[in-house]
């Protein structure tokens, strides 16, 4: 049998974090959070995972800025599906990153359950 994916969900918004970890814990993953982007590098200098999701805008600095830190300072390739309210899909700085494979995926916040579980199975599926 093989393990359960191992994601981490980082977002400064404690509901949000709660309702990404219900949702994709229901799905079968092992999911960790973080609540800002310090604590984020911080736990993955430190722990692997196959998958990332990021608010797009922190407390301490921005999702896409914490995107190219993770694969600067951390090492990890893991993909990153960039989760946001304020942000839509045909954003140049959203297509730029997707273009670049700086973020695998985007959802658009609010978001629908079966939208994230989806979302997180495609990117895993071809990662």
């Amino acid at each position: 049998m093989r393990p359960s994916p191992h994601l981490l969900v980082v977002d400064d918004e404690e509901d949000v974090r709660w309702a990404l970890k219900m949702i994709l814990t229901r799905s079968g993953y092992v999911v960790a959070t973080a609540s800002s982007g310090a604590e984020a590098l911080c736990w993955l200098k430190d722990h692997g995972c196959d998958l990332i999701l990021l608010d797009a805008k922190l407390g301490d600095m921005e999702g896409v800025e914490l995107a190219r830190r993770i694969r600067s300072e951390t090492g990890s390739h893991s993909p990153v599906i960039l989760v946001s309210g304020y942000f839509y899909k045909d954003d140049s700085l959203i297509q730029d990153s997707v273009a670049i494979g700086l973020i695998a995926a985007f959802v658009t916040k609010p978001f629908r359950h079966d939208e994230i579980r989806d979302t997180v199975h495609n990117v895993l599926a071809a990662a």
